[in-house]
């Protein structure tokens, strides 16, 4: 599964009056939050590459960076 991390940026006036803790918890449910900086409005998170229009349509997000792209195999079998 190719997976995105990326810094998302939170617009605090938006409509629907979504925090930063609803979105990071959102982003949660899709993958991993990595870091929530509450001053700088952004949320650091590591989410499957096919979820970012998801968290793009989320309102209070105004801006996704991918800062790089990885693929993330199953992890290795165990002998039985």
């Amino acid at each position: 599964m190719w997976m995105s991390n990326c810094l998302i940026v939170v617009d605090s006036n938006n409509a629907d009056r979504n925090s930063l803790g609803d979105i990071a918890a959102a982003v949660a449910d899709l993958g991993g939050v990595v870091a929530a900086d509450q001053q700088g409005h952004c949320i650091e998170a590591a989410i499957p590459s096919h979820e970012l229009p998801v968290v793009k349509a989320m309102d209070g997000v105004s801006y996704i960076r991918c800062i790089f792209q990885y693929f993330r195999g199953m992890p290795p079998r165990r002998a039985a």
